[in-house]
């Protein structure tokens, strides 16, 4: 049967985090998926004004990826970049979330002996630092010797007083294996270290670390640049599409491929329902709990295939500058649409083009 090839191929816990759930055969369609507390008011997904999107692309929504200060948490860091003068770390602020900022990171110690940060450096298979001692010397760490390396960096905030200030953190970082570590971190001064992936209650959230990439943190727009490195939480999409197993690179040669781009990107606005992305809407419509099914054009994905006829009720086609198409009564939740806004139709049977690289599906369409 179509649908039930379709519903094994891919179940997701859409905002959620971790990778399909294929206990069983049959799960529960998204008309009746239980959904987490959204944030209240007139914000279904949790991301709307102020929030950064950064929710549901770094870490998933009900969590928090950004930096306290205070009783508020106005940064979110989004990743690291390697310049002629240091490593400088990503920041989107909260309050002024389409610019980002530029803050140099260092690594602590006294000052006539501290180490110089030259380079964070990773690849698909492998992460070190590029670390000078006191005598010059530079030397790449890697595991567990990175553990004994503390970063430390100012970050600009506004408290309520309205008078701006520079206070100094530290952060360290615990491998985990694969390119994933616990990363703490605290305003020098405070005794207690806290996750920079906050889940609620004593759920560890790990981080994990693109290499070669930088994600905008709200339109999930995806740059190559060998400079960078992405830091994002496991639960965001960043970390699941990478999962489900559409990395930007082909998996036996580590290489970049443009095909496998594509298909990392399209997953980027899929997982989140980011339909309106590429006319300028940044919102998603989907709630955390949300199951839904896809395909892909090249059968990327882990349990998946290029079988678009597999798919019952197509909800989208999606590029990596968001959905090509959209048959709305197949959409995966039945929040509103703008009325503003419009994508042609997919129809009952669509097709893989040059930018529809991705689908969507649900097992059944939404109750009229």
């Amino acid at each position: 049967m179509k649908l039930l090839r379709a519903w094994l191929g891919c179940l997701a816990l859409m905002m959620g985090g971790g990778g399909c759930q294929l206990t069983a055969p049959v799960r529960v369609p998204p008309s009746e998926a239980k959904a987490e507390p959204s944030g209240g008011g007139g914000c279904p997904t949790g991301q709307c004004d102020p929030d950064p999107n950064g929710l549901g692309i770094y870490i998933a929504e009900g969590q928090s990826h950004c930096f306290v200060y205070e009783r508020s948490a106005p940064l979110c860091p989004e990743g690291f970049v390697n310049t002629p003068e240091g490593v400088v770390m990503k920041v989107r602020p909260r309050d002024g979330r389409r610019a980002v900022l530029d803050i140099p990171v260092e690594l602590a110690g006294k000052p006539d002996d501290a180490p110089r940060l030259h380079g964070i450096h990773a690849t698909p298979t492998d992460l070190y630092l590029a670390v000078a001692g006191p005598d010059g010397a530079v030397r790449k760490l890697r595991g567990t010797d990175l553990a004994k390396l503390t970063f430390t960096f100012l970050l600009p905030v506004t408290p309520a007083d309205g008078d701006p200030r520079h206070p100094r953190y530290e952060m360290t970082w615990t491998p985990l294996g694969a390119n994933r570590f616990q990363v703490l971190y605290r305003q020098v001064g405070m005794s207690a270290w806290r996750p920079q992936c906050a889940a609620p209650g004593k759920e560890t959230v790990a981080s994990l670390l693109l290499p070669g990439r930088h994600v905008d943190g709200l339109t999930a727009a995806l740059r190559t640049e060998a400079s960078a490195v992405t830091l994002a939480c496991v639960t965001g999409a960043i970390g699941v599409c990478l999962d489900w197993g559409y990395q930007p690179w082909d998996p036996a040669s580590l290489g970049d491929t443009p095909e496998r781009t594509a298909g990392y990107g399209a997953c980027l606005q899929a997982k989140r329902a980011a339909y309106f992305v590429g006319l300028g809407d940044a919102r998603t419509f989907t709630v955390s709990g949300t199951d839904f099914l896809r395909r892909d054009a090249h059968g990327f994905g882990l349990r998946s295939s290029d079988r678009l006829d597999e798919l019952d009720h197509v909800e989208a086609l999606w590029s990596p500058q968001g959905a090509v198409c959209l048959n709305p009564q197949n959409r995966r939740t039945a929040l509103p649409l703008p009325a503003s806004l419009q994508l042609p139709s997919c129809g009952v049977a669509p097709q893989w083009s040059a930018t529809a690289v991705m689908a969507t599906g649900v097992p059944r369409p939404l109750k009229q």
